[in-house]
């Protein structure tokens, strides 16, 4: 009797040693591909999307909010989606379905040579497939020339394009040339204090046909694209970009 309860005795230690020395599961890894991890809290409850398979491309984005009037986020230049998430949060709470992403070769996103406008093209199908049954483009400096180069070849068209200090070109983004084909509704915005900008704004104003619905707001600050709409930007833009969206563009 003593022997086998040894034997019992020398079993369990066996078990649990195993047990103590088996690895610990793998922590749970976040979908997509992880947008916004230097945002955190600006990512909050946002839903991370992969898309862009059509173009040759893998990029990332974060979906915020859950309504039918769908907003592209379009970021400048060396940034990513933590540029527009503050002001994305703030158009979810209002009702929009919103899509922030990287651009191929910032962030998360990858992809070689595959031009900007077509990005903005392929967000666009994202957030559609998402749920939006309509479409808003709006982009900042490099972010603002792609909107503006995708909107005449967006199919179906976008209801409104917002363009915030946006150059009249960037790399294969042209603009300046799209400008006259635009027949959605569109707002130019720029700081004065920022020459070249305003003056593309102004140039691209100019070039939009009258029968179009555009709107131009110079403001006297050298706040730059995205950052027009922040804190230390402008609350005369703020505003007229939430008039423009309530305008042409309600939430849904």
């Amino acid at each position: 009797m003593k022997l086998a309860a040894l034997r019992l005795i020398a079993v369990a230690l066996s078990v649990g040693m195993v047990a103590c020395s088996a690895d610990p599961p793998p922590p749970t890894q976040p979908t997509g591909l992880n947008a916004g991890s230097g945002c955190p809290e600006f990512v909050g409850d946002g839903r991370q999307v992969e898309f862009g398979k059509e173009i040759d491309a893998e990029l990332g984005g974060i979906v915020l909010g859950s309504g039918a009037t769908g907003v592209v986020l379009a970021h400048m230049a060396a940034g990513d989606v933590c540029q527009w998430l503050p002001f994305g949060r703030t158009l979810a709470d209002r009702g929009y379905r919103v899509l922030a992403f990287d651009f191929a070769g910032n962030g998360v996103s990858r992809g070689h040579g595959v031009p900007l406008a077509r990005q903005v093209e392929a967000a666009a199908s994202a957030l559609r497939a998402d749920g939006a049954s309509r479409i808003v483009l709006a982009g900042g400096s490099m972010g603002g020339a792609a909107v503006l180069a995708a909107t005449p070849t967006l199919s179906p068209p976008p209801v409104a394009v917002i363009a915030l200090s946006s150059p009249s070109s960037y790399q294969d983004a042209d603009a300046a040339a799209a400008a006259p084909k635009i027949t959605a509704p569109v707002l130019y915005g720029a700081g004065e204090l920022e020459p070249s900008f305003s003056e593309s704004a102004r140039q691209m104003y100019a070039a939009t046909p009258q029968s179009t619905q555009r709107q131009l707001v110079l403001v006297p600050t050298s706040a730059h694209g995205v950052n027009l709409l922040g804190e230390g930007g402008s609350v005369e833009i703020r505003d007229r970009v939430t008039k423009f969206l309530d305008t042409y563009a309600p939430p849904a």
